[in-house]
């Protein structure tokens, strides 16, 4: 079980209810389709779900998390309305980042003796800080990805449909270890590839072509995200040259990140470099963001970002040029903020690659 002081600093409520799939999972590391978290102070946590995953969850008795059954028939808020009222409880945090309308007006029926606070914005803050545990995931499910890309360079030739090598690719992250993908794999093509988040499609691969690679694999929960550019066979010159004008931004970026520094200092760095080779119309996205449970999560680095980007917090690295009727160009790495400058978790080669 995850501490909790600093969420409830932030947040001065008497307790919070975690009812998303994806916080229960923060903070218990258990998976389960349905439940609630209650959280209170000093890291006092009690989960409530149904007789599907009751057995399953003793296990967290040894994260010091109660556990308790609402019985069949029976509505969840009677249970949690009793816990609050035992615990003294008067303001109550929810997740206003992500319920919605109608679950909304559910819990505020069935709350109605209580205060409800909105504190999703707080949670999402605490879980931008990476635990040692959830860096080693992250760490894990980025070498599975950088694995993986390793092994398709073999696989990409004059003929193979883009389909088949997201296929491929998504097998080798799963053969290697992967639980999941981190997203949808993107693979696109020739000019298929000035389109950032193009969906792989049957077009096969041309002599000339570059093919654009974002993918990530999935471990323990936790994402990875890489994006590398390859060419097959010569690229045309200017090709070539958004290539390289891509690489330069993307180190700059690198070089110059430091803790404190802002998103939209970030973007900066890598946004004037694309401006000032004539390439600044075809940037056309953020230059990156954080990630972990989910495949985009705070800060975020863009141009109009004020998030700063503190030690412990992990965000991309990805500018593009994307020209229509040519082609496009993406590199990502993923970078963590430490005291002393930042860590590129991502090792695959970012020297121009032509198969």
């Amino acid at each position: 079980m995850k501490n909790t002081d600093r969420l409830f600093a932030l947040s001065g409520v008497d307790a919070i209810l975690v009812m998303s799939e994806k916080n229960r999972f923060y903070f218990t590391e258990f998976a389960s389709t349905f439940g609630y978290l209650a959280l209170f102070p000093n890291n006092k946590s009690v989960f409530i779900t149904d007789p599907r995953y009751y057995e399953m969850a003793q296990s967290l008795s040894s994260e010091n998390v109660e556990v308790k059954q609402i019985e069949n028939g029976l509505s969840a808020y009677g249970v949690i309305t009793e816990l609050f009222k035992e615990n003294s409880v008067k303001t109550v945090g929810y997740e206003d980042t992500e319920i919605v309308v109608t679950d909304f007006n559910d819990l505020k029926d069935n709350l109605a003796d209580f205060e409800l606070v909105g504190v999703g914005k707080n949670i999402n803050f605490v879980r931008s800080f990476k635990t040692a545990q959830e860096l080693e995931y992250i760490k894990k499910a980025q070498a599975i990805t950088d694995e993986a890309f390793s092994s398709i360079l073999g696989y990409i030739k004059v003929g193979v449909s883009e389909r088949d090598i997201a296929i491929e690719l998504e097998y080798q992250m799963a053969k290697r270890g992967s639980s999941g993908l981190a997203f949808d794999t993107i693979v696109a093509s020739g000019i298929n590839s000035s389109k950032p988040h193009a969906h792989p499609s049957n077009k096969v691969i041309e002599a000339g072509d570059a093919v654009t690679m974002d993918f990530g694999a999935r471990f323990n929960g936790y994402c990875s995200d890489m994006t590398r550019t390859v060419f097959v066979g010569e690229p045309n010159e200017e090709l070539r040259k958004i290539y390289n004008i891509v690489t330069l931004a993307q180190n700059m970026g690198i070089n110059n990140a430091y803790a404190g520094m802002t998103g939209k200092e970030l973007d900066a760095f890598c946004r004037e470099i694309i401006k000032a080779n004539g390439y600044g119309e075809y940037f056309t996205h953020s230059t990156g963001h954080s990630l972990g449970i989910d495949i985009h999560e705070t800060p975020y680095a863009s141009m109009r970002s004020s998030d700063t980007l503190n030690v412990g917090q992990i965000i991309t690295c990805e500018p593009g040029i994307y020209v229509t009727g040519l082609g496009g160009v993406r590199i990502e790495d993923m970078l963590l903020f430490e005291e002393d400058g930042v860590i590129d978790l991502t090792m695959s080669d970012k020297n121009i690659i032509i198969l």
